[in-house]
């Protein structure tokens, strides 16, 4: 198997396809994880608990849900794994901490948008970060479950530009991204993150969720409306040398409330119409029933929806048995 990256064969093991720095708040210390993974469509969850997380009792060896065996070459693994290193010595162990604000220039919008760009770490490597990330997700997601989150012509030229940048002219290399305006958004009062995630119904932007930080990545010209709402942050590598972030609390809970809505939607939709297949009964027979299983559990219970499908499948299952 060819690496993801460059033609080398893909050797490495163990490669994170979303850095460790980035998810440990969502998921935990790198070998004490726990994970769940969550497949809205098909109302499947899978829970992983890392080798040193004490709820790990099982003998069977599970795969993370966010490493990889032989997807990249282990030039490719180490190159990225620097970058990665610096980007979170230079950014995520420090925009929230008051004692390095000199790190930092900030700047706020007549909207009370705070953003802030790295006086101290080379904002070309900023977009190298991410889209890197956004590249290795997109695929190893296709070639898991078949969902790529982007178009094949999009994903290559985020495969060219890292090509480019590790190997060719940096400066070259950023002709590729050249129909892409990306925003960037980390929530500096709050550690807890959101998902990592994304959809295929997410187009233009397509949005992605690495825990920490919000990508909306724009295709082509800004439209009118986009250019005013975002354009005091929009970053195109081309045209903006000061990568900008948004670290404003409401911008980001704005953006994690569209995954959430869509994960609850659909989830919710997909388990009742599994339960109607199960026990006979019309969806809204389901529906009903499922909304008073909800009402069991907090308002405010992340899992609220999957306990209630767990009890009725459990239920239902135990009646067909």
């Amino acid at each position: 198997m060819k690496c993801i990256i460059c033609p080398n064969d893909a050797n490495a093991t163990g490669s994170h396809i979303v850095p460790a720095s980035l998810i440990q708040n969502c998921v935990g210390k790198h070998y004490k994880e726990e994970s769940y993974s969550i497949d809205a469509k098909d109302v499947k969850i899978d829970v992983y608990f890392g080798r040193d997380n004490l709820k790990n009792k099982s003998p069977e060896i599970k795969e993370s849900h966010y490493k990889e065996d032989h997807i990249l070459c282990q030039d490719c693994e180490d190159n990225l794994a620097k970058i990665e290193s610096e980007f979170s010595t230079n950014f995520l162990q420090k925009f929230r901490e008051e004692k390095f604000k000199q790190n930092f220039s900030t700047n706020t919008t007549v909207y009370g948008v705070e953003i802030v760009t790295p006086r101290n770490f080379d904002n070309k490597k900023v977009y190298f970060y991410l889209y890197s990330i956004i590249y290795r997700f997109c695929i190893n997601s296709g070639r898991k479950t078949g969902e790529f989150f982007m178009e094949a012509d999009d994903l290559e030229n985020i495969r060219m530009y890292i090509e480019g940048y590790l190997y060719g002219e940096k400066l070259t290399s950023e002709e590729h991204l050249k129909d892409f305006n990306l925003i960037i958004t980390f929530d500096k009062a709050n550690k807890n993150g959101s998902f990592v995630s994304s959809a295929n119904q997410f187009t233009n932007p397509y949005i992605f969720y690495f825990c920490e930080p919000i990508l909306l990545l724009f295709k082509g010209k800004l439209s009118t409306e986009a250019r005013h709402i975002f354009g005091d942050y929009v970053n195109h590598i081309l045209e903006d040398q000061n990568i900008k972030i948004v670290i404003n609390s409401e911008f980001y809970d704005a953006y994690r409330n569209v995954m959430a809505k869509y994960l609850a939607e659909t989830f919710i939709t997909n388990a009742i119409n599994n339960l109607s297949n199960l026990n006979g009964k019309s969806y809204d027979e389901n529906f009903v029933e499922f909304n008073l299983e909800m009402k069991k559990f907090d308002k405010d219970d992340s899992e609220q929806s999957i306990k209630a499908y767990n009890l009725l499948f459990l239920k239902y299952s135990t009646n067909i048995g």
